[in-house]
């Protein structure tokens, strides 16, 4: 038997929104970010699954917890899947790194 495994990018944040580095940065969901996860919850509610696993920041926790109630499986956090901190620039716009940073930096 074959072992699927779905990796699932966390709904928007205001940040998101605004184009903001998160990193560990945690940041929730906003609204849209809700209905993503409650839409895609509805949509994996079809198939068979047997765990989640999700970073421990809120954003991703969010996410994984309405897809949790939706489906009835186990939830794990953990802070090893966390995004990686990106330091300084967490926060910023790309503009506002251009300005700091100048024109070669990267997230």
């Amino acid at each position: 038997m074959a072992t699927t495994i779905g990796l699932i990018r966390h709904g928007v944040t205001e940040w998101n929104n605004l184009s903001k580095a998160q990193g560990i940065s945690d940041i929730p969901l906003n609204e849209e970010g809700i209905e993503q996860a409650t839409a895609l919850a509805k949509r994996l509610s079809s198939e068979e699954w047997d765990v989640i696993f999700s970073s421990n920041l809120t954003r991703a926790r969010q996410t994984a917890e309405i897809i949790q109630q939706c489906l009835g499986v186990p939830l794990f956090n953990d802070e090893r899947i966390r995004e990686i901190n990106c330091g300084l620039i967490e926060g910023t716009t790309e503009e506002e790194r251009i300005t700091r940073w100048g024109a070669n930096t990267r997230v």
